[in-house]
């Protein structure tokens, strides 16, 4: 039982915002302060682009479709209620696959191909320019768009430098065949955008057990494991071993934003 003390404690400090109550133990009835999060916690992703290279070709020799979806996209959408309309120019995409050339006379032209998401950015300029606070930074690292107080005034996505959000002409019910409960339903009129799967990271956490966003699992159950998600900030994580290991880039690293997730090089290049 928790003593009277300790629960006006508790309920005060959630009324003013000064924790976080998914991270409440219902065993221990510890709560971590932002600030306690902030030091240990703190996600990234890594994307084998070699891995994710082979995969598509795959896919697209197989099916004959140039625009397949890959099962990371696939499971994306499903997971979070992304729908999908007949005019594609007004399809929400969360996380989308880009094909590339390396543009270097002494290298192999030959294409490659790359997962496009919110990089949750440790300086997200998406943050700094919202009108209302409704796109903020949680003490983990992990970007989101609080629908409620979202405007739609799309500053966001022009600020953007990784064209991660979508703008909803329509509501999304409209364009799902089934929806996921887990997961808030958007509506007309606001912008979302990939969240890491925040609900089932929160859940792990509780849990004790590591997040792995829908895109990840998907992709190793695939067979591929292109994407690896962790909590940078532990140096045992898979996370951090990848990047320790291995070269990785972060796509516009030069604006300062500090995008974290990161690519592994192709080639050496």
């Amino acid at each position: 039982m928790m003593s009277r003390r300790k629960f006006l404690i508790l309920t005060g400090a959630v009324a003013a915002g000064a924790i976080l109550p998914a991270q409440i133990s219902a065993e221990t009835q510890f709560v971590e302060t932002a600030e306690e999060v902030r030091a240990k916690r703190r996600w990234a992703m890594t994307v084998d682009v070699s891995k994710c290279t082979e995969c598509m070709k795959e896919l697209i020799a197989k099916t004959g479709n140039p625009e397949v979806k890959p099962p990371c996209v696939v499971a994306c959408d499903k997971e979070n209620n992304v729908p999908e309309f007949e005019d594609k120019r007004i399809d929400p995409q969360w996380m989308r696959i880009a094909k590339l050339k390396l543009n270097k006379p002494s290298v192999n032209p030959e294409e490659f191909y790359i997962p496009l998401l919110c990089n949750h950015c440790e300086h997200p300029p998406c943050v700094q320019v919202c009108l209302t606070q409704a796109s903020f930074q949680r003490p983990d690292g992990i970007v989101v768009v609080d629908i409620h107080r979202c405007i739609g005034c799309r500053y966001c996505m022009i600020a953007c430098p990784y064209g991660a959000r979508s703008f909803n002409f329509r509501d999304p019910i409209e364009g799902l065949k089934e929806v996921n409960p887990e997961v808030p339903m958007r509506a007309e009129g606001v912008v979302e955008k990939c969240t890491f799967c925040a609900h089932r990271v929160d859940k792990a956490v509780a849990e004790g057990k590591e997040p792995v966003p829908a895109c990840v699992e998907a992709c190793h159950l695939y067979g591929k494991g292109a994407l690896t998600f962790g909590n940078i900030k532990d140096p045992n994580s898979k996370v951090s071993q990848i990047l320790r290991d291995n070269l990785a880039v972060q796509l516009r690293a030069n604006l300062g934003t500090d995008p974290h997730v990161f690519y592994l090089k192709l080639g050496g290049e």
